[in-house]
């Protein structure tokens, strides 16, 4: 199956797994970037206001694939914005893709993403995971925000996530 591994990252942990992920599956990995620079003030005006940001490549670029994982933080139970017009995008022109994440700033689980990703879609995701870093943490630091938001993924950690993305990607996308 011709897949493309489709990645947003704000902090860079995201695009580490996507690109693991993407030579896991000898997938296109694509990097979407938008025009402006995001800051977290951006990120609640897109909250408050439900944007969705101008992002390169166009969304249309999945056209051509039979298949997409998107990588990408999640955001107050929602996928990261600049994945919404490739969400938007599917509603058009449906076709089998998978979520994968390792969210930062998530200390719990995200019981309505896997919704708010099917409204968006208009499509439930075939392959879905939402993994937290609050799970990767040494057990000797304390669990905060701060902690969270700022870890970095090591290599073991990179393999780690990339085995699990890969396994759960290839049970719906064979």
């Amino acid at each position: 199956m011709n897949i493309a591994v489709i990645s947003y990252s704000f902090t860079g942990n995201n695009e580490a797994l996507a690109a693991g992920v993407a030579k896991a599956l000898n997938a296109e990995h694509i990097k979407i970037a938008e025009p402006k620079t995001r800051t977290y003030g951006t990120i609640m005006a897109d909250i408050l206001f439900g944007r969705t940001p101008k992002v390169l490549p166009e969304p249309e670029i999945i056209d051509k694939y039979e298949g997409v994982v998107f990588v990408a933080p999640v955001w107050m139970e929602m996928p990261a914005f600049p994945l919404r017009a490739y969400l938007k995008h599917l509603r058009k022109s449906p076709k089998k893709f998978g979520f994968v994440s390792i969210s930062g700033g998530s200390i719990k689980p995200n019981p309505k993403l896997r919704g708010n990703i099917e409204k968006m879609a208009g499509n439930a995701p075939a392959a879905y995971l939402d993994m937290h870093i609050v799970d990767l943490l040494p057990k000797d630091v304390k669990i905060e925000p701060k902690s969270v938001m700022n870890y970095k993924l090591t290599a073991s950690d990179l393999d780690l996530l990339t085995a699990k993305a890969k396994e759960e990607i290839l049970r719906y996308f064979g």
